[in-house]
């Protein structure tokens, strides 16, 4: 399945991928209202696993209760840097924080396809010495769920098909409050370090 986000290993790793990251037709969290989430906000640094590379995210907040993530990796070799800039809305929902992104411009360049359209869904947790983890969706448990009626979606034909999630923002939202839910995100997406 293609990963989602938020580093440039993610983004190279979306080009040898055949399908998107479990996506939902409408965001989480639309029932409670969305905030900027403090725990989010500042400038973080991760690393590149194969060029050991940092690339750094600045999260930033607004007035409207969304947050704009802005991407940089800086140049690299043949590299002459990457850029990106993801629409972020946060949302708790009993135990869980979730995370909607969707990608608006890809250097420089504005986004359009499903990612542009369509919230990717993403847990996050913070956690001791300013780290945060995202997690991502497992796109098979996901489609399991949906065949098992426990979340409306859809799920193209084959063996790597697109997952959708489909379901109303009343019933989006009680099923990922729940324990349940917590625990379709079992891929680790990325740990960040926060820069002081």
């Amino acid at each position: 399945m293609r990963h989602i986000l938020l580093l440039p290993a993610f983004i190279a790793t979306l080009a040898l991928c055949a399908c998107l990251p479990v996506t939902s037709k409408v965001e989480v969290g639309t029932t409670v209202g969305f905030k900027p989430d403090p725990a989010l906000l500042g400038t973080w640094r991760a690393r590149d696993a194969d060029t050991d590379t940092p690339v750094y995210v600045h999260i930033l907040g607004k007035e409207d209760g969304s947050m704009t993530a802005v991407l940089v990796t800086p140049p690299y070799k043949q590299n002459l840097g990457d850029w990106s800039i993801y629409a972020l809305r946060a949302a708790t929902l009993g135990t869980n924080h979730i995370l909607n992104a969707q990608e608006q411009i890809a250097n420089g360049k504005p986004s359009s396809g499903p990612l542009a359209t369509q919230p990717v869904l993403l847990l996050y947790r913070t956690s001791g010495g300013g780290k945060l983890t995202l997690y991502q969706l497992d796109d098979k448990a996901t489609a399991a769920a949906i065949r098992a009626g426990e979340i409306a979606g859809e799920i193209d034909p084959g063996d790597t098909g697109d997952v959708r999630i489909t379901a109303s923002a009343a019933a989006l939202d009680k099923f990922f409050a729940s324990a349940r839910a917590a625990k379709l995100f079992s891929k680790v997406l990325v740990t960040l370090t926060r820069l002081d």
